[in-house]
């Protein structure tokens, strides 16, 4: 069974997050997605994160593929919620699972920092999402050289799988800021979550006049 991994803080989920975890699914025939989002960043600051109940409604509206399972191992875990122990709990559920780690480019140039990574790259394939761009993919190839002794040959090495796509300009914290700006998000977020977070007066929106 091919298991893949989407996490993040999906504070809000966007159409970028979406897109992504769906070329992957199919570029690596993947039997289930398992979207998790986390109930803290170990990664960033985020002054302004939904509640845990509001992101997995979210997500549950943005992610709908019949393949993809909302999951809460790491909101609900008392521990903090690093990658590897999701792994480990993930690989405990279905042992005989092949994992594959979905993950941007950006978050992908500071693996080497993230706790036990060298375990993460033996119990998973780590799949980078990156712009269709030779420049960037050839900054992706060297940092994982130099900073995790791994030489990836075109797209592909031993545990390491580069994904090339079209941008998606915009980010969670960008949606956030036009929120509270009294800007439209739509095309960038589903409507149904647009809805969602008015009725909520999630990220500013109670604040419009």
């Amino acid at each position: 069974m091919k298991i893949g991994i989407f996490g993040g803080t999906f504070n809000p989920p966007h159409k970028g997050h979406a897109r992504m975890v769906e070329k992957m699914a199919k570029e690596l025939s993947l039997d289930k997605v398992l979207i998790i989002p986390n109930k803290k960043p170990t990664h960033k600051r985020c002054d302004d994160l939904a509640d845990n109940e509001d992101r997995l409604n979210m997500c549950r509206m943005a992610f709908k593929n019949p393949i993809y399972e909302i999951s809460t191992m790491e909101m609900d875990r008392e521990s903090d919620s690093y990658t590897i122990y999701t792994v480990d709990e993930i690989l405990k559920k279905y042992p005989n699972a092949e994992l594959y780690l979905i993950i941007g480019s950006d978050m992908f140039l500071m693996f080497h920092k993230w706790y036990k990574h060298k375990e993460l790259l033996e119990k998973c394939t780590v799949c980078v999402a990156v712009r269709e761009n030779q420049d960037t993919i050839n900054e992706l190839r060297s940092y994982a050289f130099s900073n995790l002794g791994i030489y990836i040959k075109e797209l592909d090495a031993k545990h390491i799988h580069i994904s090339p796509m079209d941008p998606f300009e915009a980010s969670s914290s960008e949606i956030r800021r036009l929120i509270s700006e009294n800007r439209s998000v739509y095309g960038i977020v589903e409507p149904e979550i647009i809805e969602y977070m008015e009725s909520r007066k999630l990220y500013g929106y109670g604040k419009k006049q």
